[in-house]
């Protein structure tokens, strides 16, 4: 099977309105399809089936599994195709949705300021309608897309397709060892420049950090923390600190690991429950499973590849959901913050390409 079979077979089955994802690793040139045989809910709770989840940010809303056991399975090695034009498209940004994203920022600078958060991660989401949806095209725009990150495009009859390229891990873990990442901070890529991070970015970093490991030191053994380094994920800049540790197999689950991280500072904020008391008052919209987690899971080796959801989008044959969000900090300034949602959007807007009006 070549990939343009492959892409019809996938095409079949979301006709068919039968679950499926495929998922491309960083740096692979390969593709993992799974295709669910009927359309039954089975939940990612608890990680109790070999197979693909799906979790949203809210860890009280419904998440999904794609059970390897009930999916036809289908590795591929590809020549990652060739997309014509990844220039980002124009997008008109209404005032009024800058107006409500600003006083939202000021909102949490003002919580901030009254010392009740430290951190509190603030999103938008963006609806762009479409033209001439092709899910063939999506997915070869996808794939291609950033090799360095996690590709992914999925399809369930109760989430509708959802596609993204993640440059962040949740959590990677083989047998008892484990490794997870800080990201924080954001600058966009200019030429060979590298970047100059400022107070504002690295004590966001810090605080990604230091809340992460933290939670880790509570059910793990070991813990090996690195210094940051400047990472590009894309067409921007980030500040990585690599983690990693090993936990008692006896005592801790894969599941409970992934609860202790999820949702990271890096996406609610810090400390963790009063951000996401904010986010659930203020931001006005439902996240679904952006900043939620995804990744394969093998119960036999007791082995995971999670990674955050950034950089995605849901879509329907008629419209795309766009989402974007930047971590707010005492140093914070709304108009900033606005401008790096803006950048952020740039990844997905280049995805849809011809499909834009």
């Amino acid at each position: 099977m070549d990939f343009t079979a492959l892409l019809q077979k996938i095409n079949s089955h979301w006709e068919q309105q039968l679950p499926f994802v495929i998922y491309a690793a960083p740096e692979h040139t390969k593709v993992n399809v799974l295709l669910q045989q009927d359309a039954t809910y089975y939940s990612a709770k608890g990680f109790n089936n070999t197979g693909f989840v799906f979790a949203p940010f809210d860890d009280k809303k419904a998440s999904f599994c794609i059970p390897e056991a009930f999916s036809e399975k289908i590795t591929l090695e590809v020549s990652m195709p060739t997309v014509l034009n990844t220039d980002t498209p124009f997008c008109q940004e209404l005032t009024s949705d800058k107006e409500k994203h600003l006083a939202y920022v000021s909102e949490i600078l003002d919580n901030i300021k009254n010392k009740t958060v430290e951190k509190v991660v603030a999103t938008r989401k963006k609806e762009i309608p479409l033209t001439g949806f092709d899910l063939s095209e999506l997915i070869r725009r996808i794939i291609s897309m950033d090799t360095a990150a996690f590709r992914y495009v999925w399809y369930h009859p109760k989430t509708g397709i959802w596609c993204g390229v993640s440059p962040e891990v949740l959590l990677m873990s083989e047998g008892a060892n484990f490794s997870t990442m800080a990201l924080a901070g954001t600058q966009k890529v200019t030429g060979d420049t590298t970047p100059d991070w400022g107070s504002k970015e690295t004590f966001e970093q810090q605080l990604v950090t230091k809340a992460i490991t933290t939670n880790l030191k509570k059910i793990t053994t070991t813990l090996e923390v690195s210094s940051p380094k400047t990472h590009k994920a894309g067409s921007l800049y980030h500040i990585k600190t690599q983690i990693k540790g090993a936990f008692d197999k006896k005592e801790t689950s894969l599941a409970q690991i992934a609860n202790v991280l999820h949702p990271t500072p890096a996406v609610c904020g810090s400390p963790r429950d009063a951000a996401f008391a904010i986010i659930q008052e203020l931001e006005g919209y439902n996240r679904e499973f952006y900043t939620g987690f995804l990744g394969p899971l093998d119960l036999q080796n007791n082995t995971a590849q999670l990674y955050v959801n950034l950089r995605c989008m849901k879509i329907s044959p008629t419209m795309a959901t766009l989402y974007v969000g930047g971590g707010i900090t005492l140093d914070s300034m709304p108009q900033d913050e606005w401008q790096e949602t803006k950048n952020k959007m740039a990844t997905m807007l280049s995805v849809l390409g011809s499909m834009l009006p």
